[in-house]
């Protein structure tokens, strides 16, 4: 800690000596602000390129495509810096320097409220950072050149003063953020002392963060409501999705309303500390919940962006006193909005039959042609690869367009309403049932700490267990530790409950809780674990639990697909092309043992391509299962590979890699064909490359499946992102609205799978649920061969 102290303190240091006499360019567009256009052309093409960037990124900002605006921003900034390191400080320097300094300044203040703390702060120093430097060049150019016209460098020094207002503004943010709030009084006055000289406009924004820190300095008078009430009428905590996604930010009153919860900690009051916080929480889903149900899994990110800071600083704050007993329920509330924002949920359109509306699906029509175009497509090393943005909004445009008719006709109904904290949840439980929460905290840049939420039906608050770091995962498994550091925590909070609820994130979602041993038997033996992805799963199922069968169900089976390569004697259904045998015999088999209220719809060998699986949306008929027996994929990231091709296998390599870097696109399964482009120097074909991406499938409309079984090796796969799950199948198709999957963890010869399924639909015809049906599978397959762990284990249902 004393090493990051030092490193940040010397950091400030530097900032400080660079920005000494020097100021900013105003965010907007030079010519709106100044009423002046630039005063020189650019001449090189690189720059003008560049400069199209930084102006097409404003557009897309305004559009409320943040994101997309910081990946041209960047690029931008990029170009232009290249370009500055070769600065002699001439006069033909100033446009450049001037542009440089205005692309610097916009992706500054992206960032002002998505630095998380466990960065040290180093992401929002160094921006000021080289902000600062390019101020400098600005200033050196005027300096070195004195001989030019009066009017133009007196144009220029009052555009740099003018600069120098939003600089101290956004060091005071920066400063506000860091709890520095004296350092933050005094950028304000500096900003204010220049605002009423060179830029008037900017004076009520001034002002405002000015009154902001002077309220924070003041001694406390009165509790959090009346703190938080008092900086209400100073910094307006309203907002709207759309507000914010133009903005890039959230309102002012967030930034200064952490720093209250902040102080009280600081003075060891951890129940005023937890207030604060509560609060703020109701402030923000205020203004979020009515559109919570219509966001778009894109827009999610965005206001994951948004909100990381204030999400991660709470995180923190639990952490920190992980011992206070309060502290369990602020997680769990938290944890809810985090799970609203971030969790696995189907897109709006899956979510009712009318989203299958004529116009809805008119709009689908062209969202798909654009899907399918080569050019979005298109990798980063390709010339035209930033045309790709223009596309990616047109494409968000005719999402919104579909999600405001679902709204406007108030088709959605949230079975979510009324249930926001754990008081709820425990309402569901019964006597014998536990609800168990993972959540990952962050501890630093590098590491996350797991900690578990118990609750039972007789509950006088949530339970926190403490459990491993996630640096530690692998050597726990190495060395078989799982009972001691991850199962007895838990079970400490445990009575007779023998029913138990896993909500899981990060790496303990393909944790083997089932495979733990305990008591001389494996956990399965004795408890039946259901395997949730987020508390809002838990609440579907236990508002959906009813006895009544369907009285028609429909399966869309998909094997036997034809590849090139010959077959394997014991061929596994992992990376590969080489032809199933065993996949058209689990579907035929399948078939013989289906009641007569089941139609069947099989595809096999040819028929079993992308195209016939791609049709199936918006057309499954309601209870629909969907089964997919082939070879099944999940790849590395290298950014090396320049050719498109999907997927590259180096010589007598196991591991497959992607040009890809969208985890979505690194997993899937293949179908009939796919050998065309498996390690083909042959850019992807999103419709007849019979290769099936997670894009793909989280595209798609399957409103009314209620089970997918994904016969495949490592299906279950995908890639893990810190504190926002698992991305791979299993997300796309619950976005695409399948209420339940099946699918496997690990590679499983053809053989073994074939038996594990048909036991499955054995079970499962017998009249029982689903989840029963897999119980019974697994200890009925354990007993048989329990020495074959991937057999009875390997396969997962996420409910």
């Amino acid at each position: 800690m004393v090493l990051m102290s030092f490193f940040r303190s010397r950091l400030s240091v530097i900032v400080l000596l660079c920005i000494l006499n020097a100021g900013l360019v105003c965010a907007k567009d030079f010519s709106e602000l100044n009423r002046t256009p630039y005063l020189q052309e650019l001449t090189e093409d690189s720059l003008k390129y560049a400069w199209g960037l930084y102006t097409k990124s404003m557009d897309l900002l305004k559009k409320g495509y943040p994101s997309f605006s910081m990946v041209l921003l960047e690029k931008a900034e990029g170009i232009f810096y290249r370009r500055m390191g070769d600065c002699d400080f001439s006069w033909k320097y100033i446009e450049i320097a001037l542009r440089d300094l205005e692309i610097s300044r916009r992706k500054n203040n992206l960032y002002i409220d998505k630095d998380e703390e466990n960065s040290l702060h180093l992401l929002g120093t160094f921006n000021l950072l080289k902000v600062a430097l390019n101020l400098l060049h600005v200033k050196t150019i005027l300096d070195t050149n004195p001989w030019q016209p009066d009017t133009l460098r007196s144009f220029y020094y009052n555009w740099l003063q003018r600069g120098k207002v939003h600089y101290w503004g956004d060091c005071c943010l920066y400063s506000i953020k860091r709890g520095e709030l004296q350092e933050a009084l005094t950028s304000c006055e500096e900003a204010l002392e220049l605002a009423q000289n060179y830029d008037t406009l900017s004076l009520t924004k001034i002002i405002q963060q000015k009154h902001a820190v002077q309220y924070l300095i003041q001694s406390f008078v009165g509790n959090p409501k009346e703190l938080l009430d008092g900086l209400s009428r100073i910094a307006s905590p309203v907002f709207s999705k759309d507000e914010i996604f133009r903005k890039g930010t959230l309102p002012l009153f967030y930034l200064c309303g952490m720093q209250v919860a902040r102080m009280y900690e600081e003075r060891g009051d951890l129940k005023q500390a937890i207030q604060t916080y509560r609060l703020l929480l109701i402030e923000i889903r205020k203004y979020l919940d009515r559109d919570i149900p219509y966001l778009l899994e894109e827009e999610k990110k965005e206001i994951g962006m948004l909100l990381q800071y204030y999400l991660d600083t709470m995180q923190n704050f639990s952490l920190r006193n992980v011992e206070y007993e309060p502290v369990s329920e602020l997680l769990l509330e938290h944890s809810l909005l985090k799970e609203d924002i971030l969790s696995v949920s189907p897109s709006p359109i899956c979510q009712t039959e009318e989203g299958r509306h004529p116009l809805i699906v008119g709009l689908q029509q062209s969202i798909d042609s654009i899907y399918t175009s080569l050019d979005y497509y298109l990798l980063p090393g390709n010339p035209r690869y930033f045309t790709k943005f223009q596309i990616l909004a047109d494409l968000m445009d005719l999402k919104r367009k579909q999600v405001s008719l679902i709204k406007d006709k108030f088709l959605l109904e949230d079975i979510f309403t009324g249930w926001r904290d754990w008081n709820d949840l425990k309402k569901f439980l019964k006597p014998n049932e536990a609800l168990v929460k993972i959540i990952d905290l962050p501890i630093n840049f590098f590491d996350r700490q797991y900690v578990a939420l118990v609750l039972t039906s007789n509950s006088s608050s949530p339970r926190i267990a403490l459990l491993s770091k996630k640096r530690d995962m692998f050597r726990i498994r190495w060395k078989k530790q799982e009972v001691e550091k991850i199962w007895n925590p838990i079970y400490q909070f445990l009575d007779n409950q023998k029913e138990l609820y896993f909500c899981l994130e990060g790496d303990l979602i393909d944790f083997p809780w089932g495979d733990i041993p305990f008591q001389g038997k494996k956990l399965l033996e004795t408890y039946n674990l259901h395997y949730l992805l987020s508390i809002r799963d838990f609440v579907r199922l236990k508002q959906g639990q009813t006895d009544t069968i369907p009285s028609e169900r429909n399966l869309y089976g998909f094997g036997g697909a034809y590849f090139s390569a010959p077959p394997l004697s014991k061929g596994l259904r992992g990376q590969g092309v080489q032809y199933l045998p065993g996949s058209r015999e689990e579907l035929c088999s399948v078939d013989t043992m289906l009641p007569e209220e089941w139609n069947s719809h099989l595809f096999l060998g040819d028929e079993a391509n992308k195209t016939n699986f791609l049709q199936l949306s918006f057309r499954t008929a309601p209870h629909s299962v969907i089964h997919i027996a082939t070879h099944g994929f999940s790849l590395l990231y290298d950014e090396t590979i320049s050719d498109g091709r999907i997927v590259s296998f180096k010589e007598n390599s196991w591991v497959g890699t992607s040009a890809y870097k969208d985890p979505m696109m690194r997993n899937g399964f293949l179908l009939t064909g796919a050998n065309r482009y498996w390690n083909k120097s042959i850019p992807y074909d999103a419709v007849y490359s019979g290769i099936v991406t997670a894009h793909d499938v989280s595209q798609m409309n399957l409103f009314g499946t209620d089970l997918v079984i994904l016969s495949t090796c490592r299906s279950a796969s995908g890639e893990i992102k810190a504190g926002e799950g698992l991305f791979g199948l299993i997300r796309a198709f619950k976005m695409a609205g399948a209420k339940a999957i099946l699918a496997n963890v690990d590679n499983i010869s053809d053989s073994k799978t074939i038996l594990f399924i048909t036991t499955f639909y054995r079970y499962w015809m017998e009249g029982g649920s689903m989840f029963d049906a897999f119980c019974r599978t697994q200890r009925e397959l354990m007993k048989v061969a329990p020495e074959n762990e991937l057999l009875w284990s390997g396969f997962v249902l996420f409910e």
